[in-house]
């Protein structure tokens, strides 16, 4: 059985139980019949998705009825009728549009120059949300280390080194964790980060958690959104400012293995979704976008990577 983060189970087992309560209300007692009620439903394509996944993670993983592919094939989601959503309340901006106004409400009130510094610093470097309490910083050569949160290890639970690395490009260390890096050639663009690096290790040294400063930004970052936008959707979350780095990127002619590269995803076909090069904006000046040294698990080069005692360790050159 593949292992799931708790998170995600949690999340798989809100949407069955309400997929199960909405199709048993209709009269649904099979999975055939759940099958078909599936595809007679207008989901968004993304909504159809999500639930299957639930769907095969409750009767397969959990219930286990059958390989993922007998269930599959029984619930079906070809023919479905797909209905493809407009950016609602529970979507994200991709663009920079609209986050002039809302980051000038943002410094106006204390509580939300945080928040305000927290996605300019991300709308630099394109991290996760997840992965920014735990970045390094190599000030000497502006150089910013960052952990790869999504690295899947293969169904047997191998070490990512003897398995298969599914996703997150970048330096292996020893503790099995990938990490990724961005040289920036702007000293303009490096202060905000660092800046942003400085006010985690702040809330590390208050004794915050990151899940607790992050769902805090969350809220002062809807507040400001319908403060200064109204009931404009979508509206611009965390996840935006990785949507913005994307955009700005392409905007600036960098190619898509790059990118991925850049964003921690092995996968081409992954960064294609991110961002909105056509509407990025302007690059103002003084913006420069970083020049991205990033290093392939495959052909490192002699670098320096973050040890455990914030001292960069030397790697060996590798054949190609």
């Amino acid at each position: 059985m593949e292992k799931r983060a708790v998170s995600t189970e949690h999340l798989y087992g809100r949407l069955v139980r309400r997929i199960l309560e909405r199709s048993g209300r209709e009269g649904v007692g099979t999975l055939k019949e759940l099958g078909e009620w599936l595809r007679s439903q207008e989901w968004s394509i993304a909504t159809l998705r999500l639930y299957r996944m639930a769907l095969l993670w409750y009767f397969v993983d959990v219930g286990g009825q059958g390989t993922r592919e007998e269930v599959g094939a029984i619930l079906g989601m070809e023919g479905a009728v797909r209905k493809k959503r407009r950016g609602g309340p529970g979507k994200r901006r991709k663009s920079e549009k609209g986050w002039e106004p809302v980051v000038g409400w943002l410094h106006q009130r204390p509580g939300g120059r945080d928040v305000a510094l927290w996605m300019e610093a991300a709308m630099r470097a394109g991290y996760r949300p997840g992965e920014w309490w735990e970045i390094r910083l190599e000030p000497e050569y502006r150089r910013l280390w960052i952990p790869t949160a999504k690295v899947k290890r293969d169904a047997s639970g191998l070490h990512p080194a003897q398995g298969n690395r599914l996703r997150g490009v970048g330096i292996e260390d020893e503790a099995g964790r990938v990490w990724r890096y961005l040289d920036f050639a702007s000293e303009a663009d490096w202060q905000v980060v660092e800046a942003a690096m400085l006010l985690r290790d702040r809330l590390v040294g208050e004794g915050r958690s990151s899940l607790e400063v992050l769902a805090s930004y969350a809220q002062w970052l809807r507040r400001a959104w319908d403060a200064v936008h109204g009931t404009v959707r979508p509206r611009m979350t965390l996840y935006s400012a990785r949507h913005v780095f994307a955009g700005r990127m392409k905007k600036a002619g960098v190619d898509r293995r790059t990118l991925a590269a850049a964003m921690g995803q092995i996968s081409t076909k992954s960064a294609k979704v991110y961002g909105r090069a056509l509407h990025a904006g302007t690059v103002r000046p003084g913006v420069v976008v970083p020049i991205l040294l990033v290093e392939t698990v495959r052909s490192p080069r002699s670098i320096r990577r973050p040890g455990v005692d914030g001292e960069g360790v030397m790697l060996p050159d590798s054949p190609a």
